[in-house]
This record gives structure tokens, C-alpha cells and sequence, in this order.
């Protein structure tokens, strides 16, 4: 059974949650997963440098803190980019609300987290899966 529910919980889609602040990680996740049926991974920012490439592929969302000083971590943003990960930026700091510099695409949610926004923010960006093969054949 643990198999099974291994396999099963594998076609879920997995977000990383990379928040220095262990607390606002585990709100996320719990305003994630209340509106999402997905796994999810919490980590410090910085251990997502120690993530290869195989491992990256199997992540849909990258839910990344932005330090008000966000060219510490141009190198890791780049990366992510480099490599396929759909990323969503959570911030305190006022000067990141409408977007951070060189990546102005990637849309920012600000900390505390509303659960509305943070739902929704995470849905838009989240990779899609295609089914699995038993439910394709289903339909």
C-alpha cells in the first residue's frame, strides 16, 4: 500500500517552499496545500544550490524569498530560470511589490501571505503535468 501511495503522491504537483523564516514556510504550505491537492519540500533558500538538475525537473513551483537585497541572490533566480523551474516570489520589501529588477516577469507576493493572493499566485505559475496515463485513457 505505501507503494501505491508513493506512486499516487508522486503525480501530485511538488512546490518548493525556499523561506529563511521557518514559520512563514509552514504558513505557506498550509495555505498551499488548503487549496491545492500537491507535495511540498521546505527549505533555506540556500540549499536550493545544492539541488542538480534531476532533482529541479521533478519541482513545478519554486515559492522563493527575495531579501530586500535581491542581487545576493541574482545567481540562484538565474539559475532556477536556467533550468526550467516556474518560480513565484514572496518579499516583505515594499521596494520588490511591483516585481524584482532584471526579472520583472516573475509576479511578487508579499509577506504575511493573504491566502486569496498566495492561492492564486501559486496556481497561475504552477507547471502543468500531463495526466497520467491511466487517466488519459479514461477520457
Amino acid at each position: 500500500m505505501d507503494e501505491e501511495c508513493g506512486a499516487m503522491n508522486h503525480s501530485l504537483p511538488h512546490i518548493l517552499i525556499a523561506e529563511r523564516e521557518f514559520l512563514i514556510a509552514l504558513d505557506a504550505e498550509y495555505l498551499i496545500k488548503a487549496a491545492l491537492d500537491c507535495r511540498t519540500t521546505l527549505l533555506r533558500p540556500e540549499q536550493l544550490d545544492q539541488w542538480g538538475a534531476a532533482a529541479l525537473a521533478d519541482v513545478d513551483l519554486c515559492l522563493l524569498d527575495v531579501p530586500l537585497d535581491a542581487t545576493q541572490i541574482t545567481a540562484r533566480i538565474e539559475r532556477l530560470v536556467a533550468e526550467g523551474v516556474p518560480l513565484l516570489f514572496t518579499t516583505v520589501g515594499d521596494i520588490h511589490r511591483d516585481g524584482v529588477k532584471g526579472f520583472e516577469a516573475i509576479p511578487v507576493v508579499m509577506k504575511p501571505h493573504d491566502a486569496e493572493t498566495l492561492a492564486a499566485g501559486v496556481k497561475r505559475r504552477l507547471r502543468q503535468r500531463p495526466p497520467p496515463p491511466e487517466e488519459a485513457n479514461q477520457n
